[in-house]
């Protein structure tokens, strides 16, 4: 009996979970570093797709101009690989996430 990895069954599970309506934004969510390589991974993340159009959140504004500036790069990286079209991304900066507290 072969085992599958854990990676590619959780992988499978958020498939399933997103359905056919998220099914493309999940692929590219989960090709995001694959696609800008680990360091601009590190510092953006995909956070929605619609119409054809990534939005993706970045960290601060100088990582935002350098996804700027490589922008029809990715467009055309992520086609090649996938053979999957992207007309436009728009980058956005995301705020620190805020630490929850326990109130007393």
């Amino acid at each position: 009996m072969a085992f599958d990895s854990i990676n590619h069954l959780a992988n499978s599970l958020v498939y399933r979970l997103g359905g056919d309506k998220y099914q493309r934004f999940i692929h590219i969510y989960l090709s995001w570093k694959r696609v800008v390589g680990e360091l601009l991974a590190g510092r953006s993340h995909p956070i929605k797709l619609e119409n054809g159009v990534l939005f993706v959140a970045v960290q601060n504004n100088t990582w935002m101009q350098e996804l700027v500036l490589l922008k029809q790069d990715i467009i055309s990286k992520y086609k090649s690989i996938f053979q999957e079209e992207i007309a436009e991304i728009i980058f956005l900066i995301s705020s620190p996430k805020r630490k929850c507290t326990k109130r007393k």
